[in-house]
């Protein structure tokens, strides 16, 4: 089972690795863009195997085909700003690794693509079971908030009940300097520059931002000093979401799915 991700989906990931009892052997591609996902892994107690990527792709690495193996490929976080490269990007992995994956599981939403659903496109362009996050009603979540809050139906929902309000996750709170240079609303703007930044948002009339805890990333301490650190550059008023919000279903989803068509 192969799994490529954006890191700030990682911590959905970590989720279904701990609940996921059976034996299995992980393997992490090795590298920068993996060391956050590596470091949870290891504060998990979860065993893995760090790979090279080179030595995987020219079939370096001893993997044993009868055992339950997930081969872990963290892409740099940053590709959702560009939708055409995104698309592309995941596309060419699918194909460069439909040999060598029996299952696939895409943490990625849509990020950008309307209407793109790549299971379909890797059913009919591979042979090979491509997953991504999915609601209840089987449709593709948009994008990392779309799955925080349970898909699209859901966001929807979730945006006519927050309008003009900056959604932040664990993940984005934790990673807000890499994840903020790729917004549409403050490209171009030197982002750690505090009154530059207020200015942006107070422009396209933001006032505040939202906390939705999964409760799957950063807890605690460090959680609220992240919402914190994004508050103070940003201006904006921290609230808390309606409760109710939060919904692990396509998180829970995906990984049974991909996990499930092993056995198929």
């Amino acid at each position: 089972m192969g799994v490529i991700g954006c890191p700030i989906l990682e911590d959905e990931l970590v989720y279904s690795l701990c609940n996921d009892r059976e034996h299995r052997n992980l393997f992490v591609v090795d590298g920068p863009v993996s060391r956050s996902f590596r470091d949870k892994l290891s504060k998990k107690g979860l065993p893995f195997t760090p790979i090279d990527g080179w030595e995987f792709d020219n079939g370096f690495v001893e993997i044993d085909e009868t055992a339950f193996n997930i081969v872990v490929i963290m892409n740099k976080l940053g590709l959702h700003s560009d939708p055409k490269l995104l698309r592309k990007t995941l596309e060419d992995q699918l194909i460069q690794y439909r040999h060598r994956f029996d299952s696939v599981a895409l943490y990625y939403g849509m990020c950008g693509n309307a209407m793109w659903d790549v299971s379909k496109w890797a059913s009919a362009s591979l042979n090979r079971p491509v997953f991504v996050f999915r609601d209840e009603n089987d449709e593709v979540c948009d994008d990392c908030i779309g799955v925080a809050v349970g898909g699209h139906s859901c966001y929807c929902d979730f945006v006519r009940k927050h309008a003009g309000m900056l959604f932040v996750t664990p993940a984005i709170a934790g990673n807000w300097k890499d994840f903020s240079k790729e917004m549409d609303m403050v490209k171009g703007y030197d982002i750690m520059d505090i009154h530059t930044v207020k200015g942006v948002f107070e422009l396209f009339g933001y006032k505040y931002m939202v906390k939705i805890d999964t409760g799957i990333g950063i807890s605690g301490e460090e959680l609220e000093e992240g919402f914190r650190h994004v508050s103070e550059i940003t201006g904006l008023e921290m609230t808390m979401p309606r409760s109710g919000s939060v919904d692990l279903y396509p998180a829970e989803r995906l990984y049974s799915d991909a996990k499930g068509a092993l056995m198929q």
